[in-house]
């Protein structure tokens, strides 16, 4: 540990130079950048203040039902809700109004000892919920230092994580020592938890089965399908660098059986938008953020805005879900289920691996290793609307097998 906490003040200018690039690339808030660095933006409230932290849209998403539960919990306790990326920034910002003034919104400090020591120092709280796989040794080991307790939450570990850190701990690393306690979100993470700590971990299930509906707007919604109309049209969701090309390779390929087809493409970076475009090539296509409406000649509707992907699952019961045609680890299904969209999905689905493993054997939801089988897939969908929703049927049962979980892990923290 004492070799991470040199390095990590070290490296310090270097990680000072990296942030200020991510600022030029868009990817930080430059008015909100001091944050990074450990020095809050707002006042520290009075009382208790348990911080929890989630680090993009899809983790955000799943933790605040575990903010309202919490509240339930201890109704005079604040919480602080970090987060990394502007996407999640955006999604917790937009649901504070909500909590009447009891959850603060900050940037996570850089894991660089000073940093953390500043942030920590003033915000002091009783206790720290990771979410997911969020280890950063010195916000951990410093926060237990100082008398917080510590927490990971909906825990997961890929297999080659798992690897890295029991080297780690064969070093003298032991990084999950600090941890009060650990909810794993499946059998096989709480396997790889259980090599790396004595301490006993928790299994209750995967707390996003029980997250919040996607928001929606009801106007978009309406008007939206007023601009679509009768047009066949499929979603193409949450898409990474590399996969927009088969979008546009399947949209080209459907059109043939589909002349009027229209393809919504909703990234999963709305920054990419530019970058996006120039693959159009000449395809006629409407761009949201620029407030262009879906004509009768729009072929793809980006839509590069953030906070309206609910919206989009209730407008279609279909989508394809990105992140999982390349090695990037899939998303989350049950965001389209609970809203009666059926998902079909690339077989890179690692960081869900146990949902979308009870999924495709029950046969509620469609897993495709190729491009060719992308399509082939999408052209009966389009064709026969009872597919999804047969599917979205299955789906549904599924997910409404998991009961509690948030109210099991909440009760187990605040005994603990």
């Amino acid at each position: 540990m004492l070799i991470y906490r040199t390095l990590s003040v070290l490296l310090f200018p270097f990680i000072e130079i990296y942030l200020f690039y991510r600022v030029y690339k868009k990817k930080e808030d430059k008015k909100r950048l001091r944050e990074r660095f450990g020095n809050p933006s707002q006042s520290r409230p009075d009382g208790d203040l348990t911080w929890l932290h989630a680090v993009s849209v899809g983790e955000t998403n799943s933790s605040l039902i575990l903010v309202d539960e919490l509240l339930k919990n201890s109704p005079k306790t604040t919480i602080l809700f970090t987060t990394t990326t502007l996407t999640s920034a955006a999604t917790v910002e937009a649901k504070i109004p909500e909590f009447n003034g009891k959850v603060i919104h900050q940037f996570l400090p850089i894991d660089s000892l000073f940093c953390v020591r500043d942030f920590l120092q003033f915000w002091r709280p009783i206790r720290a919920i990771f979410v997911e796989s969020e280890i950063w040794p010195n916000l951990i080991s410093e926060a237990r230092a100082m008398g917080s307790e510590v927490f990971l939450v909906n825990a997961r570990m890929s297999e080659k994580s798992a690897k890295r850190w029991s080297v780690a701990r064969m070093i003298g690393f032991d990084i999950f020592e600090n941890f009060n306690a650990i909810f794993a979100q499946s059998e096989e993470d709480k396997n790889r938890f259980s090599k790396l700590t004595k301490n006993e971990i928790f299994l209750y299930g995967n707390l996003k089965s029980q997250a919040r509906d996607l928001s929606f707007n009801s106007d978009e919604l309406t008007k939206l399908k007023s601009q679509i109309g009768t047009r066949k049209f499929w979603l193409a969701a949450s898409t990474h660098k590399g996969e927009e090309e088969f979008v546009i390779q399947a949209h080209r390929e459907l059109k043939k059986h589909f002349p009027d087809l229209l393809t919504i493409l909703i990234p999963r970076h709305p920054n990419r938008a530019e970058e996006i475009k120039l693959l159009f090539g000449e395809i006629n296509f409407a761009q949201r953020s620029q407030n262009q409406n879906i004509a009768s000649s729009t072929e793809i509707y980006l839509a590069d805005t953030l906070g309206e992907l609910g919206t989009f699952y209730r407008l279609n019961n279909f989508a394809f879900l990105g992140g999982s045609l390349l090695p990037i680890g899939g998303h989350n299904p049950f965001e389209p289920i609970k809203l009666g969209c059926s998902v079909i999905t690339g077989s890179h689905t690692f960081n869900f691996k146990e949902i979308y493993e009870n999924l495709r054997q029950e046969n509620a939801c469609v897993i495709v290793d190729s491009k060719e089988n992308l399509i082939k897939n999408l052209r009966e969908f389009l064709d026969n609307p009872n597919i999804a929703s047969a599917l979205s049927s299955k789906a549904s049962s599924i997910i409404a097998n998991s009961e509690n979980i948030v109210e099991k892990i909440v009760k187990k923290i605040t005994k603990l």
